[in-house]
C-alpha cells in the first residue's frame, strides 16, 4: 500500500515537473518571437529613413511640420519682446541671433542668414514684425512694413496666415516669443495699395 502511494506521488511529481518544463517552454518561445518581431520592426523602421533620405533627403519622406524640426525639442525660455527690443536682433550686431515676427510670434531666422542678414534682399523684415508685407507682397513701401493688417483683402489675409504656418512648420527656423505691438490708432489713415509688389523669402 505504501508503495502504491510512492508511486503516485513520484507520478504526479513527474507530471508537475513537466508541466513546469511546459510553460517554461511556451514563455521562452514567446519571448523569442516578440524579439523577432521587434528586430524585424527596428528594420523597416531604419529602411525607410534611409530610403527617405535617399530619394527625399528628409528622414519623413518630405514632411516638415514643428514637430518633425529637432530645435522645437530643445527646451528654451520663449521670451516676451517689446518693439524696441525686437528691432536690435535686426542682424546688424553678428553676436545677436536674426529674429522677425509675424502676427506677433517670433521666430530666429538665422539659419536663413542669407535671406535675413543685412544686405539681403528680405532684411527689412528683421527686427520687426512686418504682417502687412507679408500678405501685400509690397518690399518697396515702409509704411507696409508694419502689423497693421487693416484694409488687407481676404486674399492677403490668408498669404500672411500661409507664411505664418511656414515659419511655424520651417525645419531650420524655430519659435523664440512673442513680441508686444503698438496698438494701431483706428483713425491713422490706412496704407494705401502697393504697385511695386515683389516676392518674398522661402
Amino acid at each position: 500500500m505504501s508503495e502504491l502511494k510512492q508511486r503516485k506521488r513520484t507520478v504526479a511529481t513527474s507530471a508537475d515537473t513537466s508541466q513546469e518544463r511546459s510553460e517554461t517552454s511556451l514563455q521562452e518561445h514567446r519571448r523569442a518571437w516578440w524579439k523577432i518581431v521587434l528586430r524585424i520592426a527596428a528594420t523597416v523602421v531604419v529602411l525607410n529613413f534611409c530610403f527617405s533620405f535617399l530619394i527625399t533627403d528628409t528622414a519623413l519622406w518630405g514632411h516638415q511640420s514643428k514637430w518633425t524640426n529637432w530645435r522645437n525639442y530643445i527646451p528654451r525660455r520663449q521670451r516676451v519682446f517689446t518693439q524696441q527690443e525686437l528691432a536690435k536682433y535686426d542682424g546688424s550686431n553678428p553676436d545677436l541671433p536674426i529674429l522677425l515676427a509675424i502676427e506677433g510670434d517670433v521666430y530666429d531666422v538665422s539659419l536663413g542668414r542669407g535671406f535675413y542678414g543685412p544686405g539681403s534682399t528680405y532684411n527689412l523684415f528683421a527686427g520687426r514684425d512686418a504682417s502687412r508685407a507679408f500678405g501685400t507682397n509690397c518690399l518697396s513701401r515702409k509704411d507696409h512694413l508694419t502689423h497693421d493688417t487693416r484694409g488687407l483683402t481676404e486674399s492677403e489675409l490668408a498669404g500672411i496666415k500661409s507664411w505664418h504656418r511656414l515659419f511655424e512648420h520651417h525645419q531650420r527656423y524655430v519659435k523664440v516669443g512673442t513680441v508686444t505691438l503698438d496698438p494701431i490708432d483706428p483713425d491713422a489713415p490706412i496704407p494705401p495699395p502697393c504697385d511695386g509688389a515683389q516676392p518674398k523669402p522661402i
